[in-house]
Order: structure tokens, then sequence, then C-alpha cells
């Protein structure tokens, strides 16, 4: 069974249309959602009603955590945001969003938006000494996670932690194997809102049947994306990041 993994969607519909597209056109029958469906981006209403019918498991992240406190936040800017993103969903969708978890697990395959300790601390997973870390608390063989808003695959073989280098190809595809004696922690990369500079959407093709992983990279109407973002009052300085495929606060 082939799936989807896509994380930090951030409401940008454009983005998340030409990911359904790609997906579908490989043959993905469901979506893992590593969470931060909103926030950011001017459609967060209409993402949740394109993916919630493929997801096959989701979980939580720290915007969806800060529709219940907006002290996950406590930048003013931010918490503008997050109440004008409230404004745009149904009521419905707040409390669905509410209710998800921060881990679950899905043929013994774990998801969560950020390091185990979430919500207390929505650590990134970024370098090898916090990827060590996860190894050493998480036991499943295959990981999914978010938050950095970039690809990245970390491996463990014989107590040894390694991060991939990724290179993808002309047609936005880095492909790889996943041995059965090693175990990995993989970041799609985000759907919405790029940090790597490369603007285009980032998810992962995932079969856990033959251990394959591909991760890809989708252009879209990065121009139409970005001429909304004033709906969560955000500044303009946001959509030119965002053209960039750079990160809007420097993190």
């Amino acid at each position: 069974m082939l799936v989807a993994v896509l994380s930090d969607i951030h409401a940008n519909l454009e983005a998340l249309q030409a990911v359904l597209d790609d997906m579908e056109s490989h043959g993905a029958e469901g979506i893992l959602g590593l969470g931060d469906y909103i926030g950011f981006n001017g459609n967060p209403a209409e993402c949740l009603s394109m993916v919630q019918p493929h997801l096959l498991a989701a979980v939580q992240g720290n915007h969806e955590a800060a529709l219940i406190d907006r002290a996950v936040f406590g930048v003013p800017l931010y918490m503008e945001m997050m109440d004008r993103t409230q404004a745009l969903l149904s009521p419905e969708q707040v409390q669905w969003l509410r209710r998800l978890p921060n881990h679950t697990s899905w043929q013994g395959c774990m998801l969560g938006h950020a390091t185990p300790e979430a919500p207390k601390r929505w650590g990134r997973i970024a370098n090898v000494n916090e990827a060590r870390k996860v190894f050493s608390s998480v036991r499943n063989r295959i990981s999914f996670y978010g938050h950095t808003h970039r690809a990245s695959v970390f491996r463990l073989y014989k107590g040894e932690v390694e991060k991939i280098d990724i290179q993808y190809s002309t047609q936005g595809d880095f492909a790889m194997y996943l041995p059965a004696d090693c175990r990995f922690l993989i970041n799609p990369g985000s759907v919405g809102q790029p940090r790597d500079m490369d603007w285009r959407a980032a998810y992962a093709l995932f079969c856990p049947e033959t251990s394959t992983l591909h991760l890809r990279r989708v252009a879209y109407n990065v121009a139409e994306a970005g001429n909304k973002i004033a709906r969560t009052g955000l500044p303009a300085s946001f959509a030119e990041a965002l053209h960039r495929g750079a990160s809007p606060t420097g993190d």
C-alpha cells in the first residue's frame, strides 16, 4: 500500500492541491498527516475539507495546539494570526483539530509533529544529536515527524546515527530503500511553507510492504498562495519568504 506523508500544510490550498494531484498520479491510497494543517496561509477551512477524506492517521501540530492555548505562541503577531484562522474555520473543524493526538502509530510507524516531549517543548529534530535523543526514547523502526519545514532522514545503524544527504532529481524526486536492520526518523518537509530555499511543496511517498521512500517536490502557484496571506493578518514579508522557500522568522 503506497501512502503519502504530509506535514505542515499550513492552509496553503494551492500547494496542497498540487501535492494531492501528484500523489494520486503515483497511486497513493491515503495520507498520513503530521500536523500543522493551519496557520501562515489563507485557506485553512478549504485545506481541511480537502485533506480529511484521505487521512489514514493524523496528529496535532503546535498550530493546532494554539487553538486551545494561544500561549503556545506567546507572540502577538502569531496570536492574531490564530484568532483570524479560527474565524475562518467551522466549529466542527476547530473541534476536530483540538481532539487530534500528539502522537499515534500506523502499521508500526510512529507519527508525530515534533519531538516526543510535545506539547511541552515542541522541539525540532534538526540535527544528529537531537535525532539520537529521539531514537533512545522511541523504539519504532520508522518514525515520521515534521515541524522543521525541511525534509530530512536520520538513520540509526549499529548504534551510529547518520543524517542522509538528500539530493532531489531534476524531476523533484529522491528515492531510498529502508533496510530492516536500520531505524529511521523521516521528515517529509513542508507542503505549505518550505524553508530549505526551495519554494516547491514537499511531501513523501512511503510503501511499508517494500520499505521504500520517495521524497517529492512539486511546483504550484506560489504567487496565488502568497496573495492570500494577508487574510491571516501576517505582513507581506511572509509572502516574500514563501516565494523564496525561506523561513519568514529565521528559524
